[in-house]
């Protein structure tokens, strides 16, 4: 796989991500929908319009994202981006984009994903996508974990990198942890390289990314706003 790596200075990138956690999908979807016009074959857009829709309606079973409604920004993103990187876009890309933590925020499994009609590929992609998150800071199992996801192909790869290059990007809304020091090392440590195996430039972004993450630390205005507008989203899906 090639891609075209090309991103906007990471200030204006972070502004436009946390913009994008504080509004519901809608403008991002539209987005999505036309890029995918403009770069698939006719005939594979109703297949992406199914997977929006499908990934859309799942009801969380993560307390740590209580509205997928709030979230789902995050895994149209993904998927955006991911397309964009792709030299030779591909509808299977932005499948496994919008669908990459489904297992995870759901609850569902490869079976689920085969008896909606998802290939076995593209079901196996995302299980391996999956961390095990009583593991994730666990240098052993990632290493396992990203190994596995490379051998997958280069598709996974890169949704694994744009992932975690979009959760970076909302590091002004997270307080300053161990925890986070900590995410932020294994992302140089595992997702850097995959990235730079994917294009040097790629990985030269991630670095510079952390770099300005680690030098203004959290916006906590930002943070306020962003988790006022996450209570009103979980208020209104109860309501």
């Amino acid at each position: 796989m090639k891609i075209d790596f090309s991103m906007g200075p990471v200030e204006a990138e972070a502004a436009e991500k946390a913009s994008s956690m504080m509004s519901y999908s809608d403008q991002a979807e539209h987005r999505l929908r036309e890029l995918c016009a403009a770069h698939l074959a006719h005939s594979e857009l109703p297949q992406i319009e199914k997977t929006i829709l499908f990934a859309r309606s799942l009801k969380s079973e993560n307390a740590a994202h209580p509205s997928v409604r709030a979230y789902f920004s995050h895994p149209v993103r993904v998927a955006t981006q991911a397309l964009r990187l792709e030299t030779v876009p591909s509808a299977e890309i932005v499948q496994l984009g919008l669908l990459h933590n489904v297992f995870e925020v759901s609850g569902l499994n490869e079976s689920n994903l085969l008896e909606e009609g998802y290939s076995r590929r593209t079901a196996e992609g995302i299980r391996l996508l999956t961390v095990d998150r009583r593991r994730q800071y666990d240098p052993v199992y990632l290493k396992a974990f990203h190994r596995k996801i490379e051998t997958h192909g280069e598709d996974l790869a890169l949704i694994r990198c744009v992932d975690r290059l979009d959760n970076l990007l909302a590091f002004q809304l997270i307080e300053r942890t161990k925890v986070i020091e900590d995410y932020l090392d294994l992302t140089i440590r595992f997702v850097v390289p995959m990235a730079s195996r994917l294009s040097p430039q790629f990985g030269a972004y991630l670095l510079k990314l952390i770099a300005y993450m680690r030098e203004v630390g959290c916006d906590r205005q930002l943070k306020e706003r962003y988790e006022s507008f996450l209570k009103e989203a979980v208020e209104s899906a109860v309501s």
